[in-house]
């Protein structure tokens, strides 16, 4: 039930040492927009802790069957320019054996490809100081795919002779994101920074 699931996790997060003030309602609103949509921005400055906060639910998700944690924090960078920061892309200069397509998997992708492997358990993406790049420009698709369901993922398969990422056929169809993969996005409020726009705020 919801009252159990806001209070073992407020008491994961005191356990932590990461302290709020004792009337502050943060943590419970932070886990209810997770529940209502799997996309969450915690906006603040520098050093408010957000992303530790972030950090706690991922600890709070536990590990896999081969002790990865089921969370990830992912840098944004400045030169993220296109979807492909995240969805990766197929790389024209390489071939698979089966004469599939091989594509470049970025760490986010990666992590995105575990959790629909895993559907059973959730899955944390944290996208760290996500507006040092203009958001629409790396994250339109999954925006897209969050709001319509829409298959945007490309179907792979990570090929172990030649430790690569390729299609899983020529004739693969895309994949709708995973239900379990939940992202949040940390936000610094200051002059180094883009504002988000309101596409992005909706």
């Amino acid at each position: 039930m919801p009252a159990e699931l806001f209070r073992d996790f407020a008491d994961a997060v005191e356990a932590s040492g990461l302290r709020f003030p004792a009337d502050s309602k943060l943590v419970r609103s932070f886990l209810s927009s997770l529940l209502s949509k799997p996309f969450a921005i915690l906006t603040g400055l520098a050093g408010s802790g957000k992303t530790q906060l972030a950090m706690r639910l991922g600890e709070w998700f536990g590990t896999d069957e081969h002790g990865r944690h089921r969370h990830v924090v992912v840098p944004v960078r400045p030169d993220w320019t296109g979807p492909e920061s995240i969805f990766g892309y197929e790389d024209a200069l390489r071939k698979s054996a089966s004469g599939s397509p091989v594509w470049f998997v970025p760490e986010a992708f990666e992590f995105v490809l575990r959790a629909a492997n895993d559907p059973e358990h959730p899955y944390l993406l944290i996208l760290d100081e996500m507006n040092l790049a203009h958001v629409e420009r790396y994250f339109s698709d999954f925006l897209s795919g969050v709001e319509s369901r829409r298959p945007v993922l490309p179907d792979l398969v990570f090929d172990q002779p030649s430790r690569q990422w390729v299609l899983r056929d020529a004739e693969a169809q895309r994949l709708p994101l995973p239900r379990n993969l939940f992202v949040v996005g940390t936000v610094n409020v200051d002059e180094s920074t883009r504002p988000l726009s309101d596409r992005v705020i909706d």
